[in-house]
């Protein structure tokens, strides 16, 4: 019994420490499951917020092709839009009649500082400030003069306007004698650059460059076939006081030498004189009438051409305030075969 009693003890004892180590095993593998629960846990947390993430970026994406969606069929819508708009004008263009131009040239000389830009553009862009303008060398302009119409065909009737400076006369020349010339404007002055005075000496000097042996270079037999009308325009009448009459009489005295010269070809060409101002506006209004109605054919003149011819063939106002003008201080005497009889 006594024998019995420890080794059933022991047993017990033996039994006990199995089911300690059982347990004690028992709780680590749970342990260990625990933890992985929750790492499973967290993960399943991470995925859903991922997939809320996701959900809501999938959300945005479904939103933005919607927008470009939307877009694209109004896109769609426009192009058709333009689609019809383009053949539309195609049709109005088919229908309407084709636009063709017809020019005539007009040539500007003179020597340095006669106003020969100022004049030009005064009845080429009777807007054009004059204020700002500088010597030129060779430039060109143009005005539209006319527009018709017939039944298939639109005309537009331009003058091309070159300028060219005093230093390029010998250049011009040789564009009289190359190209088909309509017109021809001869610029001369009475007073220098300021234009402040009646300069006798700037006068002769222009006398001798306008010369009768150089107008022959001029008015070559092309020049004479297809020109149909020479101007003088002598500029800065304002420096000479008195009526309208006595000043025209006066200036056309001063040039009277050119003037004969070129009355030895008006059974060839129509020659004109004008005394005016460029700065003033004084004439430069019959210019652009007397060019139309010299080289334009009539049957290229419509409706808005015809009214401005109606206004400028009136009287001008500023050319009758020339009387008006202070006199300026007594010039020199020209030499006696060029000084008019002015009484």
């Amino acid at each position: 019994m006594q024998v019995v009693l420890p080794i059933v003890l022991g047993l017990i004892a033996v039994a006990c420490g199995a089911g300690a180590v059982f347990l004690l095993m028992q709780a680590t593998q749970l342990r260990r499951q625990l933890q992985d629960a929750n790492q499973h846990i967290e993960a399943l947390r991470q995925a859903k917020s991922q997939l809320d993430q996701t959900r809501a970026q999938f959300g945005q994406l479904q939103q933005a092709l919607d927008i470009a969606r939307s877009e694209d069929r109004q896109k769609v819508d426009w192009l058709d839009a333009q689609q019809k708009e383009i053949d539309w004008y195609k049709a109005e263009l088919e229908s309407r009649p084709k636009i063709t131009q017809k020019r005539y040239k007009i040539l500007t000389l003179g020597i340095k500082w006669t106003g020969k830009t100022s004049l030009t553009l005064k009845w080429a862009n009777p807007l054009v400030d004059l204020g700002t303008l500088q010597g030129t060398k060779i430039e060109r302009y143009e005005r539209t003069v006319s527009h018709v119409l017939t039944k298939e065909v639109l005309t537009e009737h331009v003058f091309e306007i070159g300028d060219w400076g005093g230093e390029h006369i010998v250049d011009a020349q040789q564009e009289l004698i190359m190209e088909e010339i309509h017109g021809l404007l001869m610029v001369v002055d009475l007073a220098g650059k300021d234009g402040q005075k009646l300069e006798p000496s700037r006068i002769q000097e222009q006398l001798r460059e306008f010369q009768a042996q150089s107008l022959q270079f001029f008015f070559s037999p092309k020049t004479l076939a297809s020109c149909k009308a020479v101007v003088l325009f002598i500029n800065k009448s304002d420096v000479l006081s008195g009526t309208p009459a006595e000043v025209e009489k006066e200036a056309r005295g001063y040039y009277k030498p050119l003037i004969d010269s070129l009355e030895r070809y008006k059974n060839n060409i129509d020659i004109r004189v004008l005394v005016g101002s460029a700065s003033y506006g004084h004439s430069t209004h019959h210019l652009f009438s007397h060019f139309v109605e010299r080289i334009l054919p009539k049957n290229a003149y419509d409706p808005q051409l015809l009214q401005r011819m109606k206004q400028d063939m009136g009287p001008n106002p500023a050319l009758a305030r020339t009387a008006q003008l202070p006199a300026p201080q007594l010039p020199q005497p020209l030499p006696q075969q060029v000084r008019p009889n002015v009484r």
